[in-house]
């Protein structure tokens, strides 16, 4: 019997006239920022989390199928617009490894982005293999809680084979315009490294905080013991709280 599982949303917690964008990890859904949108609407941000193209449904394939680098960029365009017509004129924008990318990128292209940053975002070249691998695990383990036939599986695995070295591989081209584009970028910029990060290079997020702080203000912070997905973590409270700050400073609450 094949089990039916509750699938994710996109979250909108409304409070304050400054908003905050949060956007999740490549394969990853609004779930992985959903605790640090809970704690930055406490301060008085409108919190908004979309989901991704392709993100959030029962088969990992859409990803592949319905989902591209080209489209999740313009999932975040049409977040920050629905922000904007919403009365959000000042915007921050956060986002989570591939979200990050996408975060910085808004930081160039929309003027009411007054700020943003990332969390563990691999701006530079990476070796993708043990993406690539944690990536194929957790859909071997998803399709096994949802109790598919075996042959089923392997049906679908094959397929993820197939598409995963390539996707990656795409978003690394996307990638690179957005390294350029943000070259001297002069909003202030939230750079988190986690410091125990199993999936990318953990000196990733101080070669960013370099590359940007000739131009930008840049506030970086490290954080021990802290895996890839830094928002799930012990550490994500820490991370929320440093968050809280960078944007009281950058983008206050009126009265606070």
């Amino acid at each position: 019997m094949v089990v039916t599982m509750t699938l994710p949303q996109a979250f909108y917690f409304e409070a304050g006239k400054p908003a905050v964008l949060l956007l999740h990890t490549f394969s990853g859904t609004p779930n992985d920022v959903r605790v640090m949108g809970r704690g930055l609407q406490k301060i008085g941000y409108t919190v908004l989390g979309p989901v991704f193209t392709g993100h959030g449904t029962a088969d990992p394939q859409q990803i592949f199928k319905t989902g591209s680098p080209e489209d999740w960029w313009q999932d975040t365009s049409n977040a920050v617009s629905q922000l904007i017509s919403d009365g959000h004129g000042e915007i921050a924008v956060f986002g989570e490894s591939l979200g990050g990318l996408f975060a910085l990128k808004a930081l160039t292209q929309f003027d009411e982005v007054v700020c943003g940053g990332t969390i563990d975002t691999p701006l530079f070249p990476v070796d993708t293999s043990r993406v690539a691998k944690r990536f194929l695990e957790e859909c071997q383990n998803w399709y096994q809680k949802m109790a598919l036939p075996a042959d089923e599986v392997a049906v679908k695995m094959q397929f993820l084979n197939q598409h995963i070295g390539k996707m990656l591989a795409r978003i690394g081209d996307y990638t690179a315009p957005i390294h350029d584009g943000i070259s001297g970028l002069t909003k202030p910029v939230f750079v988190a490294q986690a410091d125990a990060d199993e999936l990318i290079d953990r000196d990733m997020g101080q070669r960013l905080a370099s590359y940007l702080a000739p131009t930008a203000e840049v506030t970086f912070r490290h954080y021990p013991d802290a895996p890839h997905v830094m928002t799930y973590s012990p550490q994500g409270r820490q991370l929320t709280k440093d968050i809280g700050e960078f944007l009281q400073k950058n983008l206050p609450i009126e009265g606070v």
